[in-house]
């Protein structure tokens, strides 16, 4: 009998210590709340759940998050709405009840809230609920209306992002708009890339602080200005407004193209020569690309005296990087007519996005060595000729 209680006892004593660590192991695997604000498969959010507006404001628009670990159509809904008060979801400027949720992208959905026009001071609260098939997210919203709109500042800019040539100055047409119930003398300040200086006119003056009454805007230009050639690129440039209450800023680039320039001169960078009639000479010409962007599709030309012949080798240049040149070998040949004396040959050099270059070059036309030879020939000749005369018919 003993024996057979002690075995209970250890039979007991070993489904015990089984026991308690499967019910540990459960009580960890359970969710650790069902509050339904905090699931991991359905979350809907928005930055600031808790916002105050003025009583004379029409409507206030929130932007809610959609968040899910699995494709789902999430059904949207507000509950507690306060009386009179005209709540809806909208999407793509159309009034939405649901909205299909990618688990690898959130979706977005704006809060359109119509507060009535005798609307009281106090807060006013409600929940936003998102629901699809066994999961659900609610999201608390609290508005305090006050009787006078706090300070709130924004900015437009009619085109963000602009695009040119170092050199050009990149104006930025900017509306700063006041639309709290306050008048407003708010700073202006700019944080820009090295090498680029900002300046703020507003009436075509430079400012540096800027009044702006209570509901309503002022208009602006940003004005930056490369202080030297930068290279080719998106240049950021943050254009802060800030008062003693409140502050915005807006985000503005400066895109800068590539600027083609190229530069035409000689090896020796001399610009005079030599060539006998009828007889080719070279001359090497020096392309350097002086701008920022690549030199495309160089043509090569000239213009020579009449019945003179130029070539170029290579005729055409394809490409030349920024700071890299290029020689090229200018081939002249005189006419055959043409007499001894210093001629003019201009040397062209267009690039297919840029201002052609040119260069006046000074040939000096000798007449050639075999001639000389061949004239004192004939001279020494007419001179023998004429001494046998002499001599001949002399002493008749």
């Amino acid at each position: 009998m003993k024996r057979s209680v002690s075995l209970t006892t250890l039979l007991l004593s070993f489904l015990s210590i089984l026991v308690v660590p499967i019910s540990v192991l459960a009580q960890e695997e359970q969710p650790a709340s069902n509050d339904p604000t905090n699931n991991p498969d359905l979350l809907v959010f928005t930055t600031y759940p808790s916002q105050v507006i003025g009583v004379d404001e029409e409507n206030v628009s929130l932007d809610l998050t959609l968040r899910t670990n699995a494709p789902r159509i999430v059904n949207l809904e507000v509950q507690n709405t306060p009386e009179e008060w005209d709540i809806s979801f909208r999407g793509d400027s159309r009034v939405v009840d649901a909205v299909y949720v990618d688990p690898t992208v959130d979706a977005t959905v704006s809060l359109r809230v119509e507060p009535p026009a005798d609307v009281e001071v106090g807060t006013y609260n409600f929940t936003v609920l998102a629901d699809s098939e066994a999961f659900e997210s609610a999201l608390p919203i609290a508005l305090t209306v006050n009787e006078r709109v706090p300070p709130r500042l924004a900015f437009d800019a009619d085109l963000p992002t602009l695009r040119g040539e170092a050199a050009n100055p990149f104006t930025f047409n900017v509306t700063l708009n006041n639309e709290g119930g306050e008048d407003l003398t708010v700073d202006l300040l700019a944080q820009a890339p090295e090498g680029f200086r900002v300046n703020f006119q507003s009436s075509g003056q430079d400012v540096t602080n800027l009044p702006v009454e209570a509901n309503s805007s002022a208009s602006l230009s940003v004005e930056a200005t490369a202080l030297f050639e930068v290279p080719a690129g998106s240049y950021p440039i943050q254009v802060q407004a800030q008062s003693a209450e409140i502050q915005t800023s807006i985000d503005l680039t400066a895109e800068v193209i590539g600027a083609t320039a190229i530069a035409l001169t000689t090896v020796d960078e001399r610009l005079s020569g030599e060539a006998y009639i009828g007889q080719e000479a070279s001359y090497n010409l020096i392309l350097e690309n002086t701008g920022s962007a690549p030199a495309t599709g160089i043509e090569l030309s000239s213009t020579p005296p009449s019945g003179w012949n130029v070539t170029f080798e290579p005729p055409q240049v394809e490409m030349i990087e920024p700071g890299q040149r290029q020689e090229v070998t200018a081939r002249v040949t005189p006419a055959d007519t043409a007499i001894a004396g210093d001629y003019v040959v201009t040397f062209r050099a267009q690039p297919a996005e840029a201002t052609a270059q040119s260069i006046e070059y000074r040939v000096t036309v000798l007449t050639s060595t075999l001639w000389g030879v061949v004239g004192i020939v004939l001279i020494a000749i007419a001179v023998g000729v004429v001494g046998l005369a002499v001599v001949r018919f002399g002493r008749r």
